[in-house]
């Protein structure tokens, strides 16, 4: 599918990191970027002005070229149809794992997330796939809005939820942001249940992409849309085990380190 400006600024955000960088690339405010990022939105633009053309196309062209030196780096295919900023964290250890995040993905539409979700499952790479969104925990869990924190607590503890996070870690961030801030912290991140993509390891077959697709998209429409304060804004990707370690690694930097050398380009 063509990818229209808005789509080239979803992706180069990316990359960017901050809609306050992608605006130094593309030599406007961070507030007009907000706009066009929400273009077609009740509160973004009608429509991203064809004199943007030009400049946006540029910051695509340097986002395009941080992501395939990325994807060089953590041994990932690179679409340049749809190319998408994946890193792989730091596990605790201080060596590399097998997850790849994508930050900051809010404002890709669905059908390019579909895309660029089928490309992944093509390479037989990925196994798995979930989607971040920051959720109202009040709304999430059915709660009264007069409810407090405590009461919340135990009301989630004792809630069934089948999201791809445990309790503990998704109360953790609620309760982090709550004894900072009181009445503030009623959004937590929520994962979809974990799909697989790519090969089933235990069959050696392709699963159905489709599917695949579906359960996603249902689960993101039925349970994190009516709720999300944040929408769809993490992909989260888990490789074949020992993939990346097998292979002699190029030099890594730092996201803030490429970030700062793109911005200064």
């Amino acid at each position: 599918m063509p990818l229209s400006s808005q789509d080239k600024l979803a992706l180069a955000l990316t990359s960017a990191g901050s809609m306050r960088n992608l605006a130094k690339l593309v030599g406007v405010t961070h507030q007009k970027i907000g706009r066009w990022l929400r273009e077609g939105q009740p509160d973004g633009a009608k429509q991203i002005p064809a004199e943007a053309t030009a400049a946006i196309n540029v910051a695509f062209a340097f986002h395009k070229d941080i992501t395939r030196q990325q994807a060089k780096v953590d041994r990932i295919p690179y679409d340049p149809k749809a190319p998408v900023f994946f890193e792989r964290p730091t596990l605790r250890n201080g060596k590399p794992g097998e997850r790849l995040a994508a930050e900051n993905t809010q404002y890709i539409k669905r059908e390019l997330r579909d895309q660029i979700f089928t490309t992944l499952h093509q390479t037989a790479q990925v196994i798995n796939i979930n989607v971040r969104s920051i959720i109202n925990l009040k709304s999430y869990l059915g709660a009264k809005p007069s409810i407090t924190a405590t009461d919340l607590e135990s009301k989630f503890k004792q809630a069934s939820l089948t999201d791809e996070i445990g309790r503990k870690t998704l109360f953790g961030a609620f309760a982090a942001r709550e004894s900072k801030k009181p009445g503030s912290g009623f959004e937590a991140p929520v994962y979809t249940p974990s799909t697989q993509f790519g090969i089933d390891p235990r069959t050696g077959r392709f699963v159905n992409v489709n599917e695949s697709l579906k359960n996603i998209n249902d689960r993101l429409q039925q349970r994190h849309s009516p709720h999300a304060t944040v929408f769809a804004d993490q992909f989260l990707i888990q490789t074949l085990p020992g993939q990346y370690e097998n292979q002699s690694k190029p030099k890594r930097q730092t996201a803030a380190q490429k970030r700062t050398k793109l911005i200064r380009r």
